[in-house]
């Protein structure tokens, strides 16, 4: 069995009959392998790539452990409880899934399953207490930095125990801080917020986006290496792919190898990104051609952080329209780059591409669109990276830049990550490079 990657990617999911070295449609022989397969071989086989996959998922501390050392979660702690102390809440109650993972450290399967939430409940002060499935008890009262644990059996999930683990932990007439605002979401059904109200009438039910934000904006020097080895596996992982490519490739085709390439550089399965033909995200079996533009938009996943990259690829001869656009953008990502000091004001950034922009023929981006954004445990994070963010750049900020070049006939985008620190920024991919090509 071999498994979909990229948007048709299902963990344990099978494919229509393919070839497992080429991927190709044809007739599959005796061996498993088409007669192109056969000739042509791969680096790694069927069996070798299964056991890649299974590493990665079953043996790595990102399906079984937290990633960080126990003092970056108390320090999590003590940032989150300060910030508490400002916004007036008593306590936080986390449940999307990376808001829960970055406090608890317990990374679960069941954070996708909506019939079974797993919160964490961060009081002002003491340790959090971890609500979970009973399947992740043991784990969670293993790890140090966690007061109490709770646990139900199945669904349909008990949703008195969210208010009993509140009145046991003296909040039930306190000011409590949810997921409610910008750029958040629930990690359970909006009707269970409103029967908490019913059991905790005197409870006060508060949005506290401000202090989640803060928190996960800023990354620690471990975010930041583990961010900076996501970068590289994603460069490394186009450059493996490139060779690969051949005009006459489906979509599928490129997504099943740069899919695997970021795992064989050791990325963590996740959704990576899209593929765009020309101007089309359509997944589907359309081919590429010569003259066609290939924009991917992807990046690897290594201990739960991301990198966002964005590269343009010309099958065969590139056009001097195809030049120009590409230059372009790698122009505009210079100087926006430049722009980006810590201590200055974001919006600034989209102006600074506009006015490149249009001084050589292409449309502004319209306010307020952006051209970047944040990036973390999501491939997309606050702050936005256009004319009405009111964020000043910060130290410590991981950003993704990715201005488009649009003209009546093309849109095309680049894409790289940087790092602000207190002596400027510092770009965590490549910075634009040659136009890639296909013959």
């Amino acid at each position: 069995m071999r498994f979909r990657p990229f948007a048709h990617f299902t963990l344990g999911q099978p494919l229509r009959d393919e070839c497992e070295i080429c991927f190709s449609d044809s007739t599959r022989g005796s061996a498993g392998l088409c007669k192109q397969g056969q000739e042509t071989g791969r680096q790694k086989s069927y069996r070798e790539l299964s056991n890649t996959f299974r590493r990665t998922i079953e043996g790595d501390r990102m399906a079984t452990e937290a990633p960080f050392a126990d003092q970056e979660y108390l320090d999590r702690y003590q940032r989150a409880q300060a910030l508490m102390e400002r916004d007036g809440l008593d306590a936080l109650v986390v449940s999307e899934k990376n808001n829960y993972w970055y406090f608890s450290g317990l990374i679960s399967y069941q954070l996708d399953h909506i019939q079974r939430p797993q919160i964490c409940i961060l009081p002002k002060t003491g340790k959090p207490l971890l609500l979970v499935y009973g399947n992740d008890k043991a784990k969670a009262k293993a790890l140090p930095w966690v007061g109490e644990v709770r646990a139900y059996t199945d669904v349909p999930f008990p949703q008195e125990m969210i208010a009993g683990c509140l009145k046991e932990m003296s909040l039930g007439e306190s000011k409590l801080g949810f997921e409610l605002g910008d750029d958040q979401r629930l990690g359970f059904p909006v009707n269970y917020l409103s029967r908490l109200t019913e059991a905790l009438p005197k409870a006060q039910i508060k949005d506290g986006t401000a202090a989640l934000t803060e928190m996960r904006v800023i990354k620690s020097p471990q975010e930041i290496e583990f961010m900076r080895k996501a970068c590289d596996i994603s460069m490394k992982a186009y450059d493996r792919c490139l060779p690969q490519l051949k005009p006459g490739m489906t979509r599928r085709e490129v997504a099943d190898r740069l899919y695997i390439s970021m795992i064989e550089e050791g990325a963590h399965p996740r959704h990576p990104g899209f593929l765009m033909l020309n101007s089309s995200t359509r997944y589907d079996d359309r081919r590429y051609n010569k003259g066609d533009r290939m924009i991917a938009d992807f990046g690897a996943c290594y201990e739960g952080y991301y990198g966002d990259i964005t590269r343009m690829t010309i099958f065969g001869e590139p056009t001097d329209e195809h030049k120009r656009d590409h230059q372009t953008t790698c122009d505009v990502i210079q100087l926006c780059f430049e722009s980006m000091q810590p201590g200055t004001p974001i919006a600034e950034v989209s102006r600074v591409a506009n006015r490149e922009l249009t001084k050589r023929g292409y449309q502004a981006v319209d306010s307020p669109k952006r051209i970047g954004h944040g990036i973390g445990m999501s491939r997309a994070e606050p702050p936005s990276l256009n004319e009405v963010e009111t964020e000043l750049y910060r130290s410590g900020m991981v950003l993704a830049l990715e201005p488009k070049v649009r003209s009546e006939k093309s849109a095309v985008h680049l894409e790289e990550d940087l790092l602000i620190t207190d002596k400027g920024p510092e770009f965590l991919t490549t910075g634009c490079r040659d136009l890639s090509i296909v013959q």
